[in-house]
Protein backbone atom coordinates (compact mmCIF):
# COMPACT_ATOMS: atom_id res chain seq x y z
CA UNK A 1 0.00 0.00 0.00
CA UNK A 2 1.48 3.49 -0.65
CA UNK A 3 -0.01 6.78 0.61
CA UNK A 4 0.66 10.53 -0.60
CA UNK A 5 0.22 12.98 1.37
CA UNK A 6 1.00 17.03 0.09
CA UNK A 7 2.41 19.81 1.89
CA UNK A 8 0.49 23.14 1.33
CA UNK A 9 3.89 24.78 1.40
CA UNK A 10 3.98 25.77 -1.86
CA UNK A 11 8.09 26.47 -1.43
CA UNK A 12 9.14 23.18 -0.38
CA UNK A 13 9.83 21.13 -3.39
CA UNK A 14 11.37 18.04 -1.56
CA UNK A 15 9.84 14.38 -2.01
CA UNK A 16 10.13 11.80 0.91
CA UNK A 17 9.75 8.32 0.65
CA UNK A 18 9.25 6.87 3.93
CA UNK A 19 9.46 2.60 3.91
CA UNK A 20 8.40 1.30 7.00
CA UNK A 21 5.96 -2.39 7.84
CA UNK A 22 5.25 -1.56 11.16
CA UNK A 23 1.94 0.99 10.17
CA UNK A 24 2.45 2.86 13.29
CA UNK A 25 5.94 3.94 12.98
CA UNK A 26 4.84 4.49 9.38
CA UNK A 27 1.58 6.80 10.21
CA UNK A 28 3.88 8.56 12.91
CA UNK A 29 6.72 9.75 10.66
CA UNK A 30 4.05 11.01 7.55
CA UNK A 31 2.35 13.09 10.18
CA UNK A 32 5.91 14.67 11.21
CA UNK A 33 7.69 15.05 7.98
CA UNK A 34 4.37 16.07 6.27
CA UNK A 35 5.31 20.37 6.59
CA UNK A 36 8.43 19.29 4.20
CA UNK A 37 7.03 18.97 1.10
CA UNK A 38 5.14 15.46 -0.65
CA UNK A 39 5.72 12.50 1.82
CA UNK A 40 5.15 8.81 0.78
CA UNK A 41 4.35 6.31 2.82
CA UNK A 42 5.39 2.83 1.73
CA UNK A 43 5.62 -0.93 2.86
CA UNK A 44 8.61 -3.22 2.11
CA UNK A 45 6.30 -4.57 -0.86
CA UNK A 46 5.36 -1.29 -2.91
CA UNK A 47 8.70 0.55 -2.23
CA UNK A 48 10.11 -0.17 -5.59
CA UNK A 49 6.99 0.96 -7.17
CA UNK A 50 6.64 4.13 -5.12
CA UNK A 51 10.64 4.98 -5.80
CA UNK A 52 9.78 4.59 -9.55
CA UNK A 53 6.87 6.32 -9.67
CA UNK A 54 7.67 9.42 -6.97
CA UNK A 55 11.35 9.84 -7.20
CA UNK A 56 12.09 10.97 -3.86
CA UNK A 57 14.69 12.98 -3.06
CA UNK A 58 15.21 10.94 0.34
CA UNK A 59 14.26 7.79 1.53
CA UNK A 60 13.74 7.10 5.34
CA UNK A 61 14.22 3.25 6.05
CA UNK A 62 12.76 1.77 9.02
CA UNK A 63 15.83 -0.66 10.73
CA UNK A 64 13.90 -4.44 9.84
CA UNK A 65 13.58 -3.04 6.64
CA UNK A 66 17.26 -1.91 6.21
CA UNK A 67 17.61 -5.36 7.36
CA UNK A 68 16.81 -6.14 3.63
CA UNK A 69 19.86 -5.76 2.12
CA UNK A 70 18.11 -6.79 -1.56
CA UNK A 71 15.84 -3.98 -1.41
CA UNK A 72 18.36 -1.31 -0.34
CA UNK A 73 20.37 -2.68 -3.53
CA UNK A 74 18.05 -2.35 -5.87
CA UNK A 75 17.16 1.05 -4.86
CA UNK A 76 20.40 2.31 -5.42
CA UNK A 77 20.43 0.39 -8.39
CA UNK A 78 17.36 2.52 -9.99
CA UNK A 79 19.80 5.81 -9.04
CA UNK A 80 23.24 5.78 -7.45
CA UNK A 81 22.08 9.53 -5.90
CA UNK A 82 19.44 8.00 -3.93
CA UNK A 83 20.00 9.32 -0.24
CA UNK A 84 19.02 6.39 2.15
CA UNK A 85 18.56 6.98 5.66
CA UNK A 86 18.56 4.34 8.44
CA UNK A 87 16.08 4.87 11.29
CA UNK A 88 17.33 2.73 13.66
CA UNK A 89 17.00 1.79 17.84
CA UNK A 90 19.75 0.85 20.00
CA UNK A 91 18.92 -2.75 19.33
CA UNK A 92 19.37 -3.00 15.53
CA UNK A 93 22.64 -0.98 15.00
CA UNK A 94 24.37 -4.10 13.80
CA UNK A 95 21.67 -4.42 10.62
CA UNK A 96 22.49 -0.56 9.41
CA UNK A 97 26.73 -1.33 8.82
CA UNK A 98 25.80 -3.74 5.22
CA UNK A 99 23.73 -0.83 4.45
CA UNK A 100 25.70 1.41 4.88
CA UNK A 101 28.45 -0.65 2.63
CA UNK A 102 26.04 -0.67 -0.21
CA UNK A 103 25.94 3.18 0.00
CA UNK A 104 23.35 3.73 2.82
CA UNK A 105 23.82 7.82 3.36
CA UNK A 106 23.03 8.29 7.04
CA UNK A 107 21.87 6.26 10.37
CA UNK A 108 19.48 8.77 12.27
CA UNK A 109 18.48 7.10 16.12
CA UNK A 110 15.11 6.71 17.01
CA UNK A 111 15.25 8.36 20.05
CA UNK A 112 16.30 11.58 18.21
CA UNK A 113 13.91 13.78 19.04
CA UNK A 114 11.46 15.44 15.96
CA UNK A 115 13.44 18.83 15.60
CA UNK A 116 16.63 16.87 14.99
CA UNK A 117 15.25 14.35 12.71
CA UNK A 118 14.07 16.65 10.33
CA UNK A 119 16.86 18.91 10.60
CA UNK A 120 18.76 15.56 9.48
CA UNK A 121 16.18 14.96 6.55
CA UNK A 122 16.60 18.20 5.60
CA UNK A 123 20.34 18.27 5.31
CA UNK A 124 19.80 14.98 3.24
CA UNK A 125 17.19 16.27 0.46
CA UNK A 126 19.63 19.58 0.00
CA UNK A 127 22.83 17.35 -0.29
CA UNK A 128 20.62 15.68 -2.89
CA UNK A 129 19.72 18.55 -4.51
CA UNK A 130 22.67 19.79 -5.11
CA UNK A 131 24.33 16.67 -6.80
CA UNK A 132 21.27 16.75 -8.89
CA UNK A 133 22.28 20.02 -9.75
CA UNK A 134 25.85 19.46 -10.71
CA UNK A 135 25.20 16.76 -12.50
CA UNK A 136 22.84 18.52 -15.11
CA UNK A 137 25.14 21.86 -15.26
CA UNK A 138 28.25 19.22 -15.64
CA UNK A 139 25.91 17.08 -18.83
CA UNK A 140 24.95 20.53 -20.29
CA UNK A 141 28.72 21.80 -20.21
CA UNK A 142 30.07 18.38 -21.62
CA UNK A 143 27.86 18.16 -24.44
CA UNK A 144 30.08 18.67 -27.33
CA UNK A 145 28.04 16.37 -29.37
CA UNK A 146 25.12 18.51 -30.40
CA UNK A 147 23.74 17.83 -34.45
CA UNK A 148 25.84 20.56 -36.22
CA UNK A 149 24.91 22.12 -39.81
CA UNK A 150 24.05 25.30 -41.07
CA UNK A 151 23.18 24.12 -44.43
CA UNK A 152 19.36 24.31 -45.71
CA UNK A 153 18.37 21.02 -44.69
CA UNK A 154 19.89 21.11 -41.58
CA UNK A 155 18.26 24.37 -40.68
CA UNK A 156 14.34 23.20 -41.88
CA UNK A 157 15.53 19.52 -39.49
CA UNK A 158 15.73 21.38 -36.81
CA UNK A 159 12.95 23.81 -36.87
CA UNK A 160 11.01 20.10 -37.16
CA UNK A 161 12.99 19.14 -34.00
CA UNK A 162 12.26 21.62 -32.09
CA UNK A 163 8.23 21.34 -33.27
CA UNK A 164 8.46 17.46 -32.37
CA UNK A 165 10.37 18.34 -28.77
CA UNK A 166 7.26 20.14 -27.01
CA UNK A 167 4.95 16.78 -27.84
CA UNK A 168 4.62 13.69 -26.53
CA UNK A 169 4.51 12.40 -30.31
CA UNK A 170 6.29 9.17 -31.03
CA UNK A 171 8.71 10.24 -33.60
CA UNK A 172 10.34 7.92 -35.92
CA UNK A 173 14.30 9.00 -37.19
CA UNK A 174 15.32 7.91 -40.36
CA UNK A 175 18.63 7.90 -41.70
CA UNK A 176 22.25 6.23 -42.87
CA UNK A 177 24.46 5.25 -40.79
CA UNK A 178 26.71 7.38 -39.21
CA UNK A 179 24.17 10.32 -39.87
CA UNK A 180 23.69 11.29 -36.09
CA UNK A 181 20.25 9.92 -35.29
CA UNK A 182 21.00 9.10 -31.79
CA UNK A 183 22.42 13.17 -31.83
CA UNK A 184 18.27 14.03 -33.01
CA UNK A 185 16.65 11.81 -30.56
CA UNK A 186 18.28 13.31 -28.00
CA UNK A 187 17.73 16.74 -29.39
CA UNK A 188 13.80 16.02 -29.20
CA UNK A 189 14.74 15.21 -25.45
CA UNK A 190 16.73 18.11 -24.21
CA UNK A 191 14.31 20.70 -25.91
CA UNK A 192 11.20 19.59 -24.56
CA UNK A 193 9.93 19.58 -21.34
CA UNK A 194 11.04 16.12 -20.13
CA UNK A 195 14.57 17.46 -20.17
CA UNK A 196 14.79 17.03 -16.48
CA UNK A 197 13.57 13.67 -16.43
CA UNK A 198 15.28 10.56 -17.91
CA UNK A 199 16.92 10.02 -21.62
CA UNK A 200 17.16 5.76 -21.95
CA UNK A 201 18.67 4.51 -24.84
CA UNK A 202 19.00 0.85 -26.41
CA UNK A 203 19.96 -0.49 -29.47
CA UNK A 204 17.92 -3.11 -30.45
CA UNK A 205 20.26 -4.42 -32.77
CA UNK A 206 23.03 -5.06 -30.23
CA UNK A 207 21.09 -7.26 -27.71
CA UNK A 208 20.46 -10.54 -28.30
CA UNK A 209 16.81 -11.60 -29.24
CA UNK A 210 16.46 -13.82 -26.39
CA UNK A 211 17.69 -10.81 -23.84
CA UNK A 212 15.94 -8.01 -25.55
CA UNK A 213 12.93 -8.58 -24.11
CA UNK A 214 14.11 -8.37 -20.71
CA UNK A 215 16.42 -5.65 -20.93
CA UNK A 216 13.18 -3.34 -22.18
CA UNK A 217 10.29 -4.73 -19.17
CA UNK A 218 12.53 -6.14 -17.00
CA UNK A 219 11.94 -9.48 -14.50
CA UNK A 220 10.33 -10.09 -11.47
CA UNK A 221 11.54 -13.39 -9.48
CA UNK A 222 10.74 -14.58 -5.80
CA UNK A 223 7.72 -14.37 -3.47
CA UNK A 224 6.28 -12.41 -0.59
CA UNK A 225 7.82 -15.20 2.13
CA UNK A 226 11.19 -15.26 0.38
CA UNK A 227 11.55 -12.15 -0.98
CA UNK A 228 11.06 -10.31 -4.30
CA UNK A 229 13.98 -10.17 -6.92
CA UNK A 230 13.21 -6.97 -9.47
CA UNK A 231 15.34 -5.77 -12.38
CA UNK A 232 14.02 -2.82 -13.97
CA UNK A 233 14.01 -2.56 -17.65
CA UNK A 234 14.44 0.48 -20.11
CA UNK A 235 11.36 1.86 -20.25
CA UNK A 236 10.81 1.70 -16.45
CA UNK A 237 13.95 3.17 -15.90
CA UNK A 238 12.31 5.90 -18.76
CA UNK A 239 9.77 7.06 -16.70
CA UNK A 240 9.06 10.90 -17.20
CA UNK A 241 11.72 10.99 -19.96
CA UNK A 242 12.35 9.63 -23.28
CA UNK A 243 12.86 5.52 -24.00
CA UNK A 244 14.75 5.89 -27.40
CA UNK A 245 14.70 2.58 -29.76
CA UNK A 246 17.93 2.48 -31.73
CA UNK A 247 17.59 0.55 -35.28
CA UNK A 248 13.77 -0.43 -34.37
CA UNK A 249 13.44 -2.56 -37.53
CA UNK A 250 16.13 -5.08 -35.96
CA UNK A 251 13.77 -5.57 -33.40
CA UNK A 252 12.19 -9.13 -33.49
CA UNK A 253 8.96 -9.56 -34.52
CA UNK A 254 7.55 -11.34 -31.74
CA UNK A 255 8.57 -8.89 -29.18
CA UNK A 256 7.09 -6.27 -31.76
CA UNK A 257 3.02 -7.18 -30.30
CA UNK A 258 4.68 -6.74 -27.01
CA UNK A 259 6.01 -3.11 -27.44
CA UNK A 260 2.71 -2.30 -29.53
CA UNK A 261 0.53 -3.19 -26.52
CA UNK A 262 2.79 -1.77 -24.40
CA UNK A 263 2.36 1.85 -26.83
CA UNK A 264 -1.54 0.99 -27.12
CA UNK A 265 -1.97 0.72 -23.07
CA UNK A 266 1.20 2.37 -21.38
CA UNK A 267 1.31 -0.09 -19.28
CA UNK A 268 4.41 -2.68 -18.17
CA UNK A 269 4.48 -6.07 -17.70
CA UNK A 270 7.86 -7.44 -16.50
CA UNK A 271 8.74 -11.17 -17.07
CA UNK A 272 7.56 -13.12 -14.54
CA UNK A 273 5.39 -9.99 -12.84
CA UNK A 274 2.11 -10.40 -11.45
CA UNK A 275 0.82 -6.84 -12.03
CA UNK A 276 0.91 -4.64 -15.10
CA UNK A 277 2.80 -1.08 -13.69
CA UNK A 278 1.84 2.36 -15.30
CA UNK A 279 4.72 4.34 -17.08
CA UNK A 280 5.13 7.44 -18.46
CA UNK A 281 7.20 7.93 -21.52
CA UNK A 282 8.08 9.71 -25.02
CA UNK A 283 9.26 7.23 -27.41
CA UNK A 284 11.48 8.11 -30.04
CA UNK A 285 12.60 5.18 -32.67
CA UNK A 286 15.15 5.11 -35.67
CA UNK A 287 16.32 3.26 -38.19
CA UNK A 288 18.57 2.88 -41.21
CA UNK A 289 16.29 0.51 -43.15
CA UNK A 290 13.53 1.23 -45.27
CA UNK A 291 10.94 0.36 -42.97
CA UNK A 292 8.16 -0.15 -46.17
CA UNK A 293 9.72 -2.78 -47.56
CA UNK A 294 10.27 -4.72 -44.10
CA UNK A 295 6.65 -4.25 -43.46
CA UNK A 296 5.93 -5.08 -47.16
CA UNK A 297 7.97 -8.47 -46.37
CA UNK A 298 6.30 -9.13 -43.15
CA UNK A 299 9.19 -8.73 -40.91
CA UNK A 300 7.76 -5.80 -39.14
CA UNK A 301 4.42 -5.14 -37.98
CA UNK A 302 2.44 -2.58 -40.14
CA UNK A 303 0.49 -1.90 -36.99
CA UNK A 304 3.29 -0.42 -34.66
CA UNK A 305 5.42 0.96 -38.09
CA UNK A 306 2.14 3.45 -37.90
CA UNK A 307 2.32 3.74 -34.19
CA UNK A 308 6.21 4.81 -33.89
CA UNK A 309 6.25 6.72 -36.76
CA UNK A 310 2.96 9.56 -35.89
CA UNK A 311 5.89 12.01 -37.31
CA UNK A 312 8.81 10.83 -39.33
CA UNK A 313 12.53 12.61 -39.84
CA UNK A 314 14.55 12.23 -42.67
CA UNK A 315 18.10 12.92 -42.32
CA UNK A 316 19.97 13.48 -45.03
CA UNK A 317 23.49 11.56 -45.66
CA UNK A 318 26.14 14.30 -45.76
CA UNK A 319 26.98 13.61 -49.21
CA UNK A 320 23.50 15.75 -49.84
CA UNK A 321 24.37 18.84 -47.59
CA UNK A 322 28.23 19.70 -48.89
CA UNK A 323 27.32 22.79 -47.44
CA UNK A 324 27.72 20.98 -43.72
CA UNK A 325 30.84 19.42 -44.32
CA UNK A 326 33.86 22.16 -43.53
CA UNK A 327 31.31 23.10 -40.50
CA UNK A 328 31.41 20.15 -39.27
CA UNK A 329 34.90 19.45 -40.14
CA UNK A 330 36.13 22.45 -38.33
CA UNK A 331 34.24 21.78 -35.08
CA UNK A 332 35.68 18.52 -35.31
CA UNK A 333 39.24 19.93 -35.79
CA UNK A 334 38.49 22.29 -32.57
CA UNK A 335 37.73 19.44 -30.56
CA UNK A 336 39.93 17.73 -30.91
CA UNK A 337 43.05 19.53 -31.03
CA UNK A 338 41.34 20.80 -27.68
CA UNK A 339 41.74 17.26 -25.93
CA UNK A 340 44.51 16.11 -27.54
CA UNK A 341 46.36 19.02 -26.67
CA UNK A 342 47.58 19.79 -30.32
CA UNK A 343 47.91 23.11 -31.75
CA UNK A 344 46.44 22.36 -35.28
CA UNK A 345 45.34 25.76 -36.49
CA UNK A 346 42.93 24.30 -39.88
CA UNK A 347 43.35 22.56 -43.44
CA UNK A 348 45.54 22.90 -46.50
CA UNK A 349 43.47 24.26 -49.46
CA UNK A 350 44.28 20.51 -50.78
CA UNK A 351 42.88 18.96 -47.92
CA UNK A 352 39.82 21.21 -47.84
CA UNK A 353 39.53 20.34 -52.04
CA UNK A 354 39.32 16.30 -50.53
CA UNK A 355 37.01 16.69 -47.72
CA UNK A 356 34.31 18.53 -50.60
CA UNK A 357 35.04 16.01 -53.20
CA UNK A 358 35.01 12.67 -50.96
CA UNK A 359 31.56 10.92 -51.66
CA UNK A 360 31.26 10.00 -47.48
CA UNK A 361 29.54 6.62 -47.24
CA UNK A 362 29.98 6.29 -43.64
CA UNK A 363 28.54 10.02 -42.89
CA UNK A 364 29.32 12.32 -40.25
CA UNK A 365 30.91 9.42 -38.21
CA UNK A 366 33.53 8.45 -41.26
CA UNK A 367 34.43 12.49 -41.37
CA UNK A 368 34.89 12.69 -37.54
CA UNK A 369 36.75 9.92 -37.32
CA UNK A 370 38.97 11.04 -40.46
CA UNK A 371 39.63 14.24 -38.43
CA UNK A 372 40.31 12.75 -35.25
CA UNK A 373 43.19 10.52 -36.72
CA UNK A 374 44.18 13.62 -38.45
CA UNK A 375 44.86 15.44 -35.88
CA UNK A 376 46.77 12.52 -33.98
CA UNK A 377 48.79 12.68 -37.33
CA UNK A 378 49.61 15.97 -38.80
CA UNK A 379 53.43 17.22 -38.30
CA UNK A 380 52.78 20.53 -39.42
CA UNK A 381 49.83 22.99 -37.75
CA UNK A 382 47.43 22.36 -40.60
CA UNK A 383 45.85 19.08 -41.65
CA UNK A 384 47.02 18.06 -45.45
CA UNK A 385 45.22 15.58 -47.30
CA UNK A 386 47.48 12.75 -46.31
CA UNK A 387 46.71 13.00 -43.10
CA UNK A 388 42.93 12.69 -43.91
CA UNK A 389 44.20 8.65 -45.17
CA UNK A 390 40.89 9.06 -47.57
CA UNK A 391 39.94 6.59 -50.16
CA UNK A 392 39.56 6.93 -53.46
CA UNK A 393 35.60 6.05 -53.67
CA UNK A 394 33.37 6.22 -56.26
CA UNK A 395 30.20 8.79 -55.33
CA UNK A 396 26.85 7.18 -55.54
CA UNK A 397 25.04 8.02 -58.43
CA UNK A 398 21.52 6.82 -57.72
CA UNK A 399 20.63 10.08 -56.08
CA UNK A 400 22.03 12.27 -58.85
CA UNK A 401 19.74 13.99 -61.29
CA UNK A 402 19.57 13.16 -65.34
CA UNK A 403 17.62 16.29 -66.62
CA UNK A 404 20.66 18.71 -67.84
CA UNK A 405 19.09 22.06 -65.82
CA UNK A 406 19.26 19.87 -62.74
CA UNK A 407 22.94 18.96 -63.57
CA UNK A 408 23.76 22.70 -63.97
CA UNK A 409 22.20 24.14 -61.13
CA UNK A 410 23.48 21.18 -58.87
CA UNK A 411 26.83 22.14 -60.43
CA UNK A 412 26.31 25.59 -60.10
CA UNK A 413 25.45 25.46 -56.50
CA UNK A 414 28.47 23.10 -55.36
CA UNK A 415 30.56 25.91 -57.50
CA UNK A 416 29.50 28.52 -55.33
CA UNK A 417 29.29 26.44 -52.14
CA UNK A 418 33.08 25.64 -52.57
CA UNK A 419 34.32 29.20 -53.55
CA UNK A 420 32.68 30.07 -50.23
CA UNK A 421 34.08 28.09 -47.75
CA UNK A 422 37.90 29.02 -49.58
CA UNK A 423 37.31 32.39 -49.13
CA UNK A 424 36.04 31.57 -45.91
CA UNK A 425 33.21 33.55 -46.54
CA UNK A 426 34.70 36.77 -47.93
CA UNK A 427 32.29 38.14 -50.67
CA UNK A 428 34.72 39.81 -52.73
CA UNK A 429 37.24 36.84 -52.78
CA UNK A 430 34.35 34.36 -53.77
CA UNK A 431 33.39 36.71 -56.14
CA UNK A 432 37.09 36.28 -57.72
CA UNK A 433 37.37 33.03 -57.81
CA UNK A 434 33.88 31.71 -59.43
CA UNK A 435 34.28 35.21 -62.18
CA UNK A 436 31.34 36.81 -61.45
CA UNK A 437 30.48 40.22 -60.03
CA UNK A 438 29.26 40.69 -56.44
CA UNK A 439 25.80 41.56 -56.78
CA UNK A 440 25.68 38.55 -59.17
CA UNK A 441 27.28 35.84 -56.11
CA UNK A 442 24.50 37.73 -53.89
CA UNK A 443 22.15 36.47 -56.82
CA UNK A 444 23.79 32.54 -56.50
CA UNK A 445 23.40 32.62 -53.31
CA UNK A 446 20.01 33.46 -52.25
CA UNK A 447 18.76 31.28 -55.01
CA UNK A 448 20.42 28.23 -53.58
CA UNK A 449 19.99 29.39 -49.66
CA UNK A 450 23.70 29.52 -49.06
CA UNK A 451 24.95 30.62 -46.08
CA UNK A 452 27.09 33.93 -46.47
Amino acid sequence: MVDTIRSDASSLQQTLLIIEDDPENLRRLGRLLEDMGTVVTSSRSDAISALRHHQPHVIVMGDLVMADLTLVSDILALDKKNKILALVGNENTQTVQPAFELGAFDVVGRELNDPLLKLVVKRAAHVAKVEKDLARLSKQEKREDQFVGNSSQVLQLMRMVDRVALTDVNTLIVGESGTGKGLLARATHDKGPRREAPFIAINCASVPDHLLEAELFGTESGSASEGYRVTVGKIEAAEGGTLFLDEIGDMPLALQSKLLRFMQERMVNRIGGQQPIPVDVKIVSATYQDMGSRVAEKRFREDLFYRIGEVTIHIPPLRERPDDIMLLAKTFLNEFSHSMNRNILGFTEDAIEALLEHPWPGNVRELQNKVKSAVILADGNKIATADLMLTKEQKKDSGLPLNLRQVREEAERHAVSRALLRAEGNMSQTANLLGVSRPTLYTLIDKYSLQR
